[in-house]
């Protein structure tokens, strides 16, 4: 196919042959030259290169695509881009892209499974190179789409999820650990009767964030009590209800752990407008430092998520499976961390 250009000589598009009558060469020679190949002499590079850039030629990303069966395109499925914590992983993997020479295709599937299926279905049609994927459950069949984009040869990185019993490029926190060290941090604090919020039990991250906190009250000899459990779906709202569940069955409780900093806040503002004081009478500790987390009043104490170095990491382990450099799969597990804020405090 003639290589083309977006630039014109009047009304006529600019091709390798305008190049090569410029520099008086032959057509082969200027691709050689374009394609950064050996062979040619550096005064006939240099001819070639001037010709170039007197004419404003810009090769056609299309055309160069199809010769080299890749596009420099990314694709990126989020599961809800109106959670603060996917911003951040959107902007590390955009950054390390563009610093690359990739570019993204960011598609926000808003928990909808039907638009999670149909961007798998238009990335499968080869659009980009590879895929950065975080589901909405991790279920069987995001499962069939990730395998049925293996076996065409398009690499994928999972981000913040992970499937189980099935191995491919992950990058994400130890979310186990997670859930132990926010409950734990509580413990300390001399808390024993401590709620939970948790994430959706679909999810395996925030399966394991419920297994983190049995085991944190297990170390410290404090029996599990199912009743001081309630469930959400991650937002503000969900905590609230969460909240208001636990306020209904009158256990008395000390402080709560909840499994995102969403949900946390959403149980703060609930408290508050039951007259009980956070965290006078009750504290709090989400998982995520989002943003909104030091803002809020209190402000929230948190496990921090190195969301942006986890899009960072996503997009170098994808570049390297495109590129075919070094191991081709992994697992990464980044450190998370305690962010002490004005939400929790010993217990009196």
């Amino acid at each position: 196919m003639q290589n083309t250009l977006n630039s014109k000589i009047g009304e006529k598009s600019i091709t390798i042959n305008d190049i090569a009558k410029e520099a008086g060469v032959a057509k082969s020679t200027v691709s050689k030259v374009l394609n950064e190949q050996r062979g040619v002499s550096q005064e006939t590079r240099r001819k070639v290169l001037k010709a170039v850039k007197k004419l404003n030629y810009h090769p056609s990303v299309i055309a160069r695509s199809l010769k080299s069966k890749r596009t420099k395109a990314v694709g990126l499925i989020l599961p809800n881009i109106i959670n603060p914590f996917f911003p951040a992983i959107l902007k590390g993997v955009e950054d390390t892209a563009i610093e690359n020479g990739y570019v993204v295709v960011f598609c926000d599937s808003d928990d909808r499974k039907e638009k999670e299926s149909l961007y798998f279905q238009i990335f499968e049609n080869r659009w980009v190179d590879g895929i950065i994927f975080s589901g909405i459950t991790g279920d069987k069949q995001e499962e069939k789409y990730i395998r049925s984009i293996h076996e065409k040869g398009t690499p994928v990185v999972l981000i913040d999820r992970e499937i189980e019993d099935y191995f491919t490029n992950v990058v994400m926190i130890d979310n186990k650990r997670a859930g132990f060290d926010a409950t734990s941090y509580l413990l300390k604090l001399g808390h024993r009767k401590i709620g939970c919020i948790t994430g959706p039990q679909n999810i395996k991250i925030f399966v394991k964030r419920l297994e983190g906190y049995r085991r944190a009250l297990e170390k410290y000899n404090v029996d599990f009590n199912p009743d001081l459990v309630e469930e959400g779906d991650l937002s503000i709202e969900s905590g609230r209800s969460a909240t208001k569940k636990l306020l209904k069955k009158r256990i008395t409780f000390t402080a709560i752990f909840a499994s995102t900093d969403l949900m946390a806040i959403g149980c703060i503002r609930e408290l508050q407008e039951n007259g009980i004081k956070v965290p006078s009478d009750v504290s709090v500790i989400g998982i995520d430092n989002i943003p909104l987390a030091s803002l809020v009043t209190p402000s929230l104490t948190t496990i921090a998520q190195p969301a942006y170095e986890m899009g960072v990491e996503a997009m170098n382990l994808l570049i390297k499976n495109i590129e075919k450099r070094g191991v081709l799969k992994s697992k990464i597990i980044l450190p998370t961390e305690l962010v002490v804020r004005e939400s929790t405090k010993p217990l009196k």
